[in-house]
């Protein structure tokens, strides 16, 4: 049995290394048409899902599980192989085509449950089956409904279904990201920069925290998950924190705030800017240069809110000095000061106007090739393996909600209904923008106690952001507000799965760290107004956008005082 085991271990380790080179190769050579991996992807993710029982478990063979796994591989080669046919169709697909459709719905489904949970799960159940179930809906929300070869001709066979843009997104930038990061991490990147902050805060009250706060915005920049962050940091920071004097949910919901500020750090922001700019049209550039502000406004309150809670804590610097008396400066710098490069081009090729598939591949072969010649750590095949089997590994999270939003998005279209939210949204506020802002951000707690924080926003950014444009808000500042409210998804109770897994670490009470790390991470409601009623996206002259930066860097330093004075007293 131990034999077996081993073997099914091995199988499916080379499964989620081929899966991954599969998109790194098609990230620079473009060979595969966008159904091959649009399919490959919807496919791949649902097929390593549904293999994953009897591949890596001490488990007898699941029948159904395999029957799953046989399912997958057919409707996704009958997708891919029947898309210039089900072109040609025009939106009337025959019976084939409602079969494959219906499996791919109930697949994406399935993975869904399995991967996320039952939230996301039953969010897109209903969805679906409003298609149908149209007349029963009382007012704006009613409809006729649609057949079911209606309502699989847009969810299978078009291109705003399933398989659509957002299919698109996750199969060629966010992979390509994700991956980056993997590599990154692999290479010792990432323990590089957790040791880095230690260095630049051991000597200031709060150092620990300071340091937590630093080092999870550097991988978060990179890792494009506030958990994985959380996983990442917070195994070496949550200690830490919590030997220098914080409470275990105090600890716990530091990291939790930094690791989801991570998420707003361009160049990744939790694969957010590559949907944004899909959405909108705006060039990825552009998302990330108007970014920066708002993401540095966040870590200055976190900094702020952490120095003034070490001045209360007894001073143990001494816990820092300890660690960092292990490495100096000069000797972390020479070992690894070449990890900046790949950062350093990745930016570059992006601002010159190189797509981010194409700017994130030669991030990773840059990172590999340094690490390679200036490394102490032998760069050897198993470590670029390694790469690309943790890349999979993080894609199977997010990628398993794919399907999910595929047909969200899809009856979205199909039924009219992002028009009717958007209606219901200006009628509830009477066209009064702040009142809006508020109602989104609602909408954003609840989708966030089911969905991941990249789901929330593309479900929010279809069904809301035309509304805020009918108030005269800018398309980017829409798209913007809707994805800072989205963040809320890893730090509000009862569901913040940031929170859990940082509490996990400490030790802590989870909702206690959650309601803990909401006060810590406060200015993703305030940004949002700042977007609505100020250049700070960089949308005004020159003397407009400086004063609104310094009064923006004020506002929420006063704010994140007074707040700290309330909270602590």
């Amino acid at each position: 049995m131990k034999e077996v085991n081993i073997k099914r271990e091995i199988t499916r380790k080379y499964l989620y290394i081929i899966f991954s080179a599969f998109f790194f190769i098609s990230a620079r050579s473009g060979i595969f048409s966008p159904e091959v991996l649009r399919g490959t992807f919807i496919g791949g993710v649902a097929f390593l899902i549904t293999s994953e029982t009897y591949l890596s478990k001490d488990v007898k063979r699941n029948t159904l599980d395999i029957i799953l796994s046989i399912l997958v591989i057919a409707s996704s080669l009958y997708f891919i192989i029947e898309f210039p046919n089900i072109g040609k169709r025009a939106g009337l697909p025959n019976n084939y085509d409602i079969f494959f459709g219906i499996i791919t719905v109930m697949l994406s489904l399935e993975v869904t449950r399995r991967k996320i949970g039952y939230p996301l799960f039953f969010i897109g159940l209903g969805f679906f089956l409003y298609n149908f179930t149209g007349p029963i809906f009382p007012g704006v929300l009613s409809h006729s409904g649609f057949s079911i070869g209606r309502t699989m001709g847009f969810l299978y066979t078009s291109l705003y279904g399933i398989y659509g843009r957002v299919t698109q997104i996750f199969a060629t930038y966010v992979f390509m990201f994700i991956l980056f990061g993997s590599f990154m991490k692999v290479t010792g990147a990432g323990e590089f920069f957790v040791e880095l902050p230690y260095l630049l805060t051991y000597k200031t009250k709060g150092a620990a925290a300071k340091s937590a706060v630093i080092a999870s915005g550097l991988m978060g920049s990179i890792s494009g998950s506030a958990v994985a962050n959380v996983m990442t940091t917070g195994t070496f920071t949550i200690p830490l924190i919590k030997k220098s004097g914080y409470k275990s949910h105090e600890a716990a919901a530091i990291e939790t705030a930094a690791s989801t500020g991570g998420q707003l750090v361009p160049p990744i922001m939790g694969a957010g800017a590559f949907v944004m700019a899909e959405l909108t049209g705006i060039p990825y550039s552009k998302i990330i240069t108007v970014s920066i502000i708002p993401a540095l406004l966040y870590f200055f309150s976190l900094i702020i809110i952490v120095h003034l809670e070490g001045k209360k804590i007894v001073d143990n610097r001494e816990i820092i000095e300890e660690e960092v008396r292990k490495v100096r400066i000069k000797e972390l710098f020479k070992k690894g000061w070449f990890y900046f490069i790949p950062l350093v081009l990745l930016f570059i090729l992006l601002f010159l106007g190189y797509s981010p598939t194409f700017s994130a591949f030669w991030a990773v072969i840059v990172n590999i090739g340094t690490t390679f010649i200036f490394g102490k750590k032998e760069m050897s095949f198993n470590i670029i393996l390694q790469g690309f089997e943790e890349a999979t590994e993080n894609i199977l999270f997010v990628g398993s909600s794919v399907g999910s939003i595929g047909i969200i998005i899809g009856t979205v279209y199909l039924t009219g209904l992002g028009l009717k939210f958007s209606g219901l949204i200006l009628s509830l506020s009477f066209g009064y923008l702040p009142i809006m802002i508020i109602l989104v951000a609602l909408a954003s707690y609840v989708l966030g106690m089911g969905l991941t924080v990249t789901s929330s926003y593309i479900i929010l950014a279809v069904l809301a952001a035309p509304a805020l444009r009918n108030t005269g808000v800018s398309l980017l500042g829409a798209h913007m507000i809707i994805f800072w409210l989205s963040q809320d998804a890893n730090i509000t109770p009862p569901v913040c799965l940031a929170a859990y897994a940082a509490a996990g670490i400490a030790k802590a009470d989870p909702i206690k760290t959650g309601w803990t790390s909401l006060r810590y991470a406060k200015v993703i409601y305030i940004v949002p107004f700042l977007i609505a009623y100020t250049p700070i996206l960089l949308e005004g002259n020159f003397i407009e956008v400086v004063t609104t930066v310094i009064l923006s860097f004020l506002l929420v330093g006063i704010l994140s005082y007074f707040s700290f004075r309330v909270f602590s007293s």
